[in-house]
């Protein structure tokens, strides 16, 4: 009966690798997808960012444009 209860019972070592298995199972993940929405949020920023830079770009050449058709 004893060694019944034995198996049963996990000892130190077998206790710390279930928390790690548990965390790499259950921790990581989310953390992979706050990483990945993370990620996503400043990609769309930089997008943002870069549809006006192409704006002021394409202002300023038809500016330009419209001041050689004048000379």
């Amino acid at each position: 009966m004893s060694s019944l209860i034995a198996l049963m019972a996990p000892g130190p070592a077998e206790t710390v690798l279930i928390a790690v298995v548990s965390v790499v199972w259950f921790v990581v993940p989310i953390l992979v997808v706050l990483w990945f929405v993370r990620k996503t949020l400043e990609n769309k920023r930089e997008n943002v960012r870069l549809r006006l830079e192409v704006g002021k770009l394409a202002d300023e050449l038809e500016q330009v444009r419209k001041q050689q058709q004048a000379e």
